[in-house]
C-alpha cells in the first residue's frame, strides 16, 4: 500500500510541475542566455548615453543603481548625460568614426537608421522573442511597430524608452472668457479659439495670443496626421506633404501671425508665457505637464486634450519619444545590455519611470500598478496622456528622415517670417526632403 501512495504522490508532483510550466511567464524573468544570463564570465561594466536632466536624471540614476545592485550577474550600468538629442546625436556619429562607441545609448528612430549605414546597432528581434507572449503582447504594440525598421528587414533595432503623445495645453479660464466651454476639438474650431483669445491693449499692443507656436517637426507631423496627411509615399521613397492637408497646417500658422494671434516662441518660453496668461494654447509633449503646473502654480483652470481634428471621429496625434538602441560591441556586453533593457521595461519599473518622470509607461499593464495609480491621482492629466495612447501615430523611421526634421522646421519658420507662402514653402521643403531621403536609400 505505501508503494502505491508513493507512485501516487509522485505522479501528482509532475502533474503539478507540468501545470507550473504552462502558467505565464513572469516578465521580470531574465532570458536564458548562458549561465549567469548574459554569457559573461566576469563583471561587465557598460557606458548608457542618455539625454535626462534634472529630477529626470535623478529618478533615472536610482534605477540605474537599483539595477547595479540587484541584477545579480556582475553588470553595471554607468548613465552618462550627453546634453540634448542633438548633441547625443552628433557624439554618436563621431563615436562610431572613432570606433569608441557607448554600449547603449538613447535614440528617436531617425537616428538609429542612421546608425545602421555603418551596421553599428544590435537587432534585438532574438532577445525579444524570448521574453513570454504574454510580456511581448502587453508592450503597446504602436512601440514596437515604431523601432523595426522596413529598410533593414523590418528588424527591431532598439526599443521603447521615453514615450509621449502630442497634446493641445489650453487655459480654461481663457477659453471660457472667449466664449469656449471646451478645447477645440476641430481646426476649425481651433482657429475660431485662438483668435477670440488674442487681446489686444487700447494702445494696440498685444496683451494676450491665442496661440504660442514652438518649432518642433514632431509637432508638426502630429499638425499633418491629424487633418489627414501623409507624410511619405507608400514605398516611403518620397515625401507628401506639400499636399493640402499639410498646406492648411502651415497656412493656418501663417493666418494667426499675420493678425498677432499667434507668435513663435523659443526654447521653453511658452510655458512661462503660459503661466502667466499670455497665451492661451500650446502644442507640446505630454511629459511636459510638471512644467506647464510649475507655470501655472494653481492660478487658473488649464489642462490637456487631443490636439484637433480633421475629422474628430477618427483621432490622430503624433507618437513622441526617444528608444533605447544597443550597439554592436561583444556578445557579453550586447546581452548585458538587453538585461538593462529588459528590466526596465517591466511593469512595476516603467511604471515607476511613468510616475517620476512624466514619460509614458510602455506597457498597457502599468495601469494596474498601485505606484501608476497612486501618480494619477496626483496627475489626473497622466491618465489623460495614457488613453491619448492609443490614437498617436510614429514617426518615419527611414534613413534621412534627421535631415527631414529641420528641413521641415526651417520651412514653418519661412512661412511665419512672412519669406515664403505655406505652398512655397513646403513644396521647397519637399523638394530638399526628397533629395536628402534618395541620397541615403
Amino acid at each position: 500500500m505505501r508503494h502505491i501512495w508513493a507512485i501516487a504522490f509522485v505522479l501528482a508532483a509532475l502533474l503539478l510541475a507540468g501545470c507550473n510550466r504552462s502558467q505565464p511567464t513572469d516578465s521580470n524573468a531574465p532570458a536564458p542566455e548562458a549561465k549567469n544570463g548574459t554569457g559573461a564570465s566576469a563583471p561587465v561594466t557598460l557606458t548608457f548615453w542618455h539625454t535626462q536632466t534634472k529630477e529626470n536624471a535623478q529618478a533615472l540614476d536610482e534605477m540605474v543603481q537599483e539595477f547595479n545592485r540587484t541584477n545579480g550577474k556582475g553588470i553595471t550600468i554607468k548613465a552618462e548625460y550627453q546634453g540634448k538629442y542633438s548633441e547625443l546625436y552628433r557624439k554618436v556619429m563621431s563615436a562610431i568614426q572613432a570606433k569608441s562607441l557607448p554600449d547603449l545609448a538613447v535614440a528617436y528612430e531617425s537616428m538609429v537608421a542612421e546608425y545602421m549605414k555603418a551596421d553599428a546597432v544590435v537587432p534585438l528581434d532574438d532577445y525579444l522573442a524570448r521574453l513570454p507572449k504574454e510580456s511581448q503582447g502587453d508592450i503597446f504594440p504602436g512601440y514596437l511597430e515604431t523601432n523595426r525598421f522596413p529598410a533593414f528587414e523590418n528588424k527591431l533595432l532598439s526599443f521603447p524608452f521615453t514615450k509621449s503623445v502630442l497634446v493641445l495645453y489650453y487655459n480654461a479660464d481663457m477659453l471660457k472668457e472667449a466664449g469656449f466651454d471646451s478645447p477645440p476639438a476641430t481646426w476649425n474650431q481651433f482657429k475660431k479659439a485662438a483668435l477670440a483669445c488674442a487681446k489686444k491693449d487700447a494702445k494696440g499692443q498685444v496683451k494676450t495670443y491665442g496661440l504660442a507656436v514652438e518649432k518642433n517637426a514632431s509637432t508638426i507631423d502630429g499638425w499633418f496626421y491629424s487633418r489627414g496627411g501623409e507624410l511619405l509615399n507608400e514605398d516611403k521613397t518620397k515625401v507628401r506633404f506639400n499636399e493640402p492637408e499639410c498646406v492648411e497646417a502651415y497656412q493656418l500658422v501663417a493666418d494667426l501671425v499675420k493678425v498677432r494671434a499667434a507668435y513663435q516662441t523659443k526654447d521653453y518660453d511658452y510655458q512661462v508665457d503660459f503661466g502667466n496668461r499670455r497665451v492661451a494654447m500650446v502644442f507640446s509633449s505630454s511629459t511636459n505637464r510638471s512644467y506647464f503646473a510649475q507655470a501655472v502654480n494653481n492660478r487658473f483652470k488649464w489642462g490637456i486634450a487631443m490636439i484637433p481634428q480633421g475629422d474628430p471621429d477618427e483621432p490622430v496625434t503624433v507618437q513622441y519619444g526617444a528608444n533605447i538602441a544597443v550597439f554592436k560591441t561583444t556578445p557579453e556586453k550586447e546581452a548585458a545590455a538587453w538585461e538593462f533593457v529588459r528590466w526596465f521595461a517591466a511593469r512595476d519599473r516603467t511604471a515607476r519611470w511613468s510616475a517620476r518622470s512624466g514619460y509614458l509607461p510602455v506597457r498597457q499593464s502599468a495601469a494596474e500598478s498601485p505606484e501608476m495609480q497612486a501618480a494619477w491621482k496626483k496627475d489626473p492629466l497622466g491618465k489623460t496622456a495614457f488613453d491619448l495612447t492609443r490614437y498617436a501615430r510614429p514617426e518615419p523611421n527611414i534613413r534621412g528622415w534627421q535631415d527631414v526634421r529641420t528641413i521641415l522646421e526651417d520651412a514653418l519658420e519661412s512661412v511665419i517670417s512672412g519669406k515664403q507662402t505655406p505652398k512655397q514653402a513646403l513644396d521647397r521643403a519637399a523638394e530638399a526632403a526628397d533629395k536628402a531621403i534618395q541620397e541615403k536609400m
